[in-house]
């Protein structure tokens, strides 16, 4: 995404950089920390959502937006980890890392973020983003809401105080059984 006004150097920081004002300072401080009051349990949330350490979801937080400081090029984007890419996220290492074990999680985890960034630079060399116009608004709406409900569904065991057998998940094994006395997936 182009900002129409022509570039200094390389890289889209001094674009930026050399025309910002002091007396900005303070807003910016503001709206940063307003920020970062909202996106940092955010992240942190949807890290265990994808099967993660809390931790994961700081660098979530952090990394790319500092990243996204020097290589953007848009002004108003929100650079954050969401729902989408916590589910998305916890689906593919459910996939790859069956058996859960911490140390390959983050493995997988980092090589994951890896070929997604590498996807990312690719697509923006090759000037992509225009493909994302087609994507309809209903097909958003629908998939935002079935992202919902994945989520609430899978909240629902904490909620509630029931576990499911090892290999289960709540994607796939309904919480109660039809008389409602007590869960279906219960050890």
């Amino acid at each position: 995404m182009s900002t129409g006004v022509p570039t200094r150097g390389s890289l889209p920081l001094a674009d930026w950089v050399f025309s910002y004002q002091r007396k900005w300072f303070g807003a910016d401080l503001v709206a940063g920390g307003t920020s970062a009051a909202v996106v940092i349990p955010k992240a942190m949330a949807y890290a265990t959502i994808a099967g993660l350490p809390v931790q994961v979801g700081l660098y979530t937080a952090l990394v790319p937006m500092a990243i996204y400081a020097v290589l953007g090029t848009s002004r108003p984007l929100s650079v954050s980890t969401t729902t989408t890419i916590a589910v998305l996220t916890a689906a593919e290492l459910g996939e790859v890392v069956p058996g859960g074990d911490p140390a390959s999680l983050l493995r997988a985890t980092a090589m994951l973020a890896l070929i997604v960034g590498g996807v990312l630079v690719l697509a923006s060399l090759l000037r992509l983003g225009f493909v994302a116009n087609f994507i309809s608004e209903p097909v958003l709406v629908g998939f935002k809401a079935g992202i919902g409900v994945v989520i609430v569904v899978d909240q629902l065991p904490k909620i509630l105080g029931f576990t499911f057998r090892e290999g289960r998940s709540s994607t796939t094994c309904l919480p109660f059984s039809a008389e409602f006395r007590r869960p279906r997936c219960r050890h």
